[in-house]
């Protein structure tokens, strides 16, 4: 991979934080991990990601809030986001307006594509 891309992965779940980032990085993507999606425009405006990998379910939060705070954010609202659950919810992010969606469990491969179709617009 020539270019690099952050990511900022979100998600309630710590450990799937850490181990999402362990295994990204490992594919050459820099990541920085969020645990509360309320400071999710505070990261991004800090951290300057490429793209935004979402957890659905993200305690009293979930991915279609996260999407739209994004996209209502005048300085944000191009950032590609990627939702992931382990719930089918690929129609309802698509019509969201994610611009992708992964099913968990996923290997890597499927989610280092949806990233590049995501990064790629």
């Amino acid at each position: 991979m020539t270019d690099v891309y952050k990511c900022l992965i979100v998600d309630d779940d710590p450990m799937t934080c850490h181990l999402l980032k362990l295994q990204l990085e490992m594919e050459g993507y820099p990541c920085v991990t969020l645990s509360d999606p309320e400071q999710v425009l505070a990261v991004i405006a800090a951290e300057s990601p490429a793209l935004v990998l979402a957890d659905f379910h993200l305690g009293t939060f979930d991915g279609l809030g996260l999407l739209r705070a994004i996209r209502s954010h005048e300085k944000f609202h191009y950032l590609p986001v990627v939702i992931m659950s382990a719930i089918d919810y690929q129609e309802a992010c698509e019509t969201g307006g994610a611009d992708g969606f992964v099913l968990k469990p996923f290997n890597l491969q499927d989610l280092e594509s949806t990233i590049q179709k995501a990064l790629k617009g």
